[in-house]
């Protein structure tokens, strides 16, 4: 699982694979939490994979 801080906007918002960065219509698998923190924020994010 990459760190949340990897992520692009649509992949830590859920609208694109965390993988492959494709967006996601329907069929997404949800693959955990990508976790990450930044000073005393905490990151943590589901993130989701194509089907």
């Amino acid at each position: 699982m990459p760190p949340a801080g990897s992520l692009n906007y649509e992949q830590y918002a859920g609208r694109a694979c965390f993988a492959c960065g494709k967006q996601l219509t329907v069929g997404a698998v949800s693959c955990g939490r990508a976790t990450g923190r930044q000073g005393a924020h905490k990151l943590d994010v589901e993130v989701w994979a194509c089907p």
